[in-house]
């Protein structure tokens, strides 16, 4: 799929990601204000909070591995959460021997070795999103990020803070060059 044909182009997004610090936050109905809400991997699957998490999910950002009936279970799953869902893993790019880029979205495997290089370590699916967004949309002031502490809180799904084989240090900086100033919204900073 061409950068220019990703549903959000032209729109306002808020991308959801996974530090349960967002729950203790009131951002909910500033999530929702979006035009589109993205939320990554298992984000659409935990128990939403419209005063803290917001309540819709427009597009699913998922790392789709495993052997095939994984991944069609796992992408069956999301498509009842979100009318779009973008496939981010470099890996396991196949389903029955099809590449994922000719059936669903994808974060294309270019970016993400440029990212890996950038970032010295494997990108998160949260540094993946930013840098998708960032290459998809019209300007980047239409993204607004909630939910990012950057390993400084455990994950909404897990319930951990396992940040490796990820560099939070290296994301950080990544996250807050690549989205303007004012429009990373967090509820604590992040490494204490």
């Amino acid at each position: 799929m061409p950068a220019s044909d990703f549903p959000w182009k032209s729109k306002t997004i808020a991308l959801v990601g996974n530090a349960s610090s967002v729950w203790e936050g009131t951002f909910g109905p500033q999530i929702d204000a979006a035009d589109y809400v993205i939320r990554i991997n298992q984000g659409a699957f935990i128990p939403l909070r419209a005063e803290s998490t917001g309540s819709r999910t427009d597009a699913l950002l998922m790392s789709l591995s495993g052997y095939a009936w994984d991944k069609a279970w796992m992408y069956s799953r999301a498509r009842l959460k979100a009318k779009t869902v973008v496939a981010m893993t470099p890996r396991a790019r196949t389903f029955f021997g099809i590449d994922l880029k000719y059936l669903i979205p994808v974060y294309p495997v270019e970016w993400h070795a440029q990212l890996h290089e950038h970032l010295g370590a494997r990108p998160s699916t949260g540094a993946m999103a930013i840098d998708l967004l960032r290459r998809t949309v019209d300007d980047v002031n239409q993204i607004s990020v909630y939910g990012f502490d950057f390993w400084g809180s455990p994950t909404t799904y897990t319930g951990i803070i396992k940040a490796a084989p990820h560099d939070p240090v290296a994301e950080e900086k990544f996250v807050r060059g690549a989205v303007p100033a004012g429009h990373v919204y967090q509820v604590s900073s992040p490494r204490g």
